[in-house]
């Protein structure tokens, strides 16, 4: 049996190389998943109370695939897959995955590029969470809500907000960009948040020391509520404002 599961690992790593998108394939939805559970399994990590699994994904397809991309429920079919992963193998999983597919020109016919990373869990079922009904991937809230909000907490000063309405946010230390940092360890155009496909996506935008999201350096990520992003010495908070009181 081990010699047959390598045997099929080794078809599926010869069929995703570039020389079998030379005949123009496309991109399957099936691909995906195996390139999400990949991830998953190479970014596990193994702490005292079992192995963790990672919950947040960006899955790069190329301009060629972009029809793929679009596909309804996609992200949503893709999250499911990557719960159900976590669960045949055994994982600890603190959140229900969230999966943002994003096309990215760059890549070839075919090529696919999926990042990993941990989300704060505050919001999930445990992968062995079994409860008397199976439904427990329930569709996945738009992360940019009507009161949502980019909170700023600089080393100095007091914090402010920034309302989230869908619209691009470069930030960074330059006087143009829509959130203003005064930290010297920020780049002049540090990071963007934007919305794609009903997510939000933090870019880092080449800084010179870089984006970090809970904890973790990223280049690009799926962030919602609850998530800290740290620019320099700022942290900058994804929540969801108080309902005003009625008058």
């Amino acid at each position: 049996m081990p010699a047959l599961a390598a045997l099929e690992r080794f078809l599926e790593r010869l069929f995703e190389r570039p020389p079998a998108r030379l005949f123009g394939a496309h991109l399957e939805p099936v691909t995906l998943v195996r390139r999400l559970e990949r991830a998953m399994d190479e970014e596990r990590r193994v702490e005292a109370g079992g192995v963790l699994a990672p919950t947040r994904f960006a899955v790069r397809v190329s301009g060629s695939d972009a029809a793929l991309a679009r596909l309804p429920n996609l992200e949503d079919d893709l999250a499911r897959a990557a719960l159900d992963h976590a669960r045949r193998r055994g994982y600890r999983i603190p959140e229900r995955p969230i999966v943002a597919v994003l096309v990215a020109p760059e890549l070839a016919l075919g090529e696919v590029r999926v990042a990993a990373g941990f989300g704060d869990g505050r919001n999930a079922p445990s992968a062995t969470d079994r409860g008397p009904e199976m439904t427990l991937v329930h569709p996945l809230s738009p992360a940019v809500g009507p009161r949502t909000v980019l909170r700023v907490l600089a080393p100095e000063g007091p914090a402010r907000e920034v309302a989230l309405d869908g619209r691009p946010l470069t930030i960074g230390r330059a006087t143009d960009v829509e959130v203003v940092l005064l930290d010297p360890l920020a780049s002049r155009r540090h990071a963007r948040l934007s919305s794609r496909a009903g997510r939000l996506v933090i870019s880092d935008l080449g800084s010179t020391n870089g984006t970090r999201l809970n904890g973790d350096a990223v280049r690009e990520a799926v962030v919602g509520p609850g998530d800290r992003i740290e620019i320099g010495a700022t942290r900058l908070e994804i929540v969801v404002a108080p309902a005003s009181e009625p008058a």
